[in-house]
């Protein structure tokens, strides 16, 4: 019990729910407080300004020649000497009192409370024979007017029954809004623990080692469906990443363990040569070779690592793509039409981008030697600058579009591409300087309907006009 009591407090949501209940009730509570003292003032105000009105009403009437006897008269009845909820009273300069005598108040001025004083009322009880009763407060208000002194009051009995009631009726309003609230306030809580629930075993799976799990919310409404996306989107990415570093320790090992291998045969030979004291020179700069090979597939493979680590991104500058075309074409022309191939270049409304030139350029020849290594020497090599985009296409015999996305991972190489020279790694390393760049690298069929087409779009923010 006390470890289920524990957990529920354990849970954010649910505290919060308790936390903005009490932060309410405090609010009400002060509020009440507030209004209660607001509607005191507020009613003693307007009962001081209806005796100021009463004794100026009086005065006026006294002064028109009214009798001191008829007013008095007008607020007693035969048998009491005033109602229920007002009374006058006069004591003129000779000391005869009109009204009922209050001998107290008449040396003093002004506004003033009387202690509660019993009144009885003019209709009898006729079952019980008793007069009715009612014991109440008064306020009154003293002055000087003409030949004496002049005293209205006015029962406090409506305002005092209005300020008991008034705490009764905030308690229950105040009580009910608070079980709503509260009820509210958990149900809300409750839902979002739920859903925290679900995202916390989500990352216990993850952490686990299962990449499958996913929270795939319904909608995406609130800030806790936002974040079951992002950490779905982060665990796809994450289970892409690792297949591509499996993917990679594999094609390693395949495209490694070949050249090894000669390699081994080759320094074996050299081996037995020494043995019979014959120099073998050939056999020596053979294995010379082939360790530069694999010198260069590490090589490869630290250069994207080191692209991938968002470095270069120091070095980008303000780049006109029609500038770095020119200069690619300038490069590599006449390296391509040597082979047979055709070349041309075409440039449409170029924008300017923020770049790395030298990657740019790395990026573009890897494109050119693969389009050299897998085309026929009559194909068509064309390198094209339309607006934000950068690419080159020919009309070789392309591949096949699901291998799209393989090609551009590390060593990945098409079983038709294991008899040509390289290691897999010059569309990665093409790759790598487009994501460098934040460009979408898109890889499609030329509208002709053979060969392949490899363009650089780059976003927009990075492009400018010309």
């Amino acid at each position: 019990m006390i470890k289920s009591l524990k957990h529920l407090w354990q849970m954010s949501a649910l505290r919060q729910a308790f936390a903005l209940t009490l932060v309410f009730l405090g609010v009400l509570l002060a509020t009440g407080l507030l209004a209660d003292v607001s509607i005191r003032a507020n009613l003693n105000q307007t009962i001081d300004n209806e005796l100021l009105d009463k004794f100026d009403q009086i005065k006026t009437d006294l002064a028109r020649g009214a009798t001191y006897q008829s007013i008095a008269g007008s607020y007693q009845s035969e048998s009491e000497h005033f109602s229920v909820d007002e009374f006058i009273s006069f004591k003129s300069d000779t000391g005869k009192i009109y009204g009922y005598p209050i001998p107290d108040l008449y040396g003093e001025t002004g506004f003033i409370n009387l202690a509660p004083y019993y009144f009885h009322e003019d209709d009898e009880d006729e079952e019980s024979g008793e007069h009715a009763e009612s014991e109440t407060s008064w306020r009154a208000y003293v002055g000087r007017v003409s030949g004496g002194t002049l005293v209205v009051g006015a029962s406090l009995r409506t305002r005092n029954q209005l300020l008991n009631t008034l705490p009764y009726a905030f308690l229950f309003s105040g009580g009910v809004m608070m079980l709503i609230t509260l009820g509210g306030g958990l149900w809300f809580g409750w839902r979002a623990q739920r859903r925290l629930s679900k995202i916390t075993h989500a990352l216990d799976q993850i952490a686990a080692g299962d990449l499958t799990t996913r929270i795939a919310p319904r909608d995406c409404k609130d800030d806790l469906d936002i974040l079951s996306v992002k950490l779905d989107d982060t665990t796809q990415r994450l289970a892409t990443t690792l297949q591509q570093v499996r993917d990679l320790s594999v094609n390693i090992a395949h495209d490694l363990k070949t050249p090894l291998t000669r390699l081994r045969a080759q320094l074996e030979q050299t081996q037995e040569q020494n043995l019979k004291g014959v120099s073998d020179a050939e056999g020596v700069a053979a294995a010379l070779k082939k360790t530069d090979e694999l010198l260069e597939v590490f090589d490869a493979l630290l250069r994207i690592s080191r692209i991938q680590s968002g470095e270069r991104k120091k070095q980008f500058k303000p780049l006109k793509l029609d500038t770095l075309a020119n200069e690619v074409a300038e490069i590599y022309q006449a390296v391509i039409e040597e082979t047979g191939r055709s070349f041309s270049l075409k440039i449409k409304a170029a924008a300017t981008i923020h770049a790395d030139r030298v990657l740019l350029i790395q990026a573009l020849a890897n494109l050119i030697e693969n389009a050299l290594r897998h085309t026929p020497q009559d194909a068509k090599v064309t390198l094209f600058v339309s607006g934000n985009t950068m690419g080159l296409r020919d009309n070789g015999p392309g591949i096949p579009e699901e291998f799209y996305p393989r090609v551009l991972e590390p060593m990945f190489r098409m079983e038709k591409s294991r008899s040509t020279p390289g290691a897999g790694l010059g569309l990665a390393l093409v790759k790598a300087i487009a994501d460098l760049h934040q460009a979408e690298l898109i890889l499609s069929a030329p509208t002709s309907g053979s060969g392949l087409s490899i363009e650089f779009v780059f976003a927009n923010e990075q492009a400018g006009a010309n």
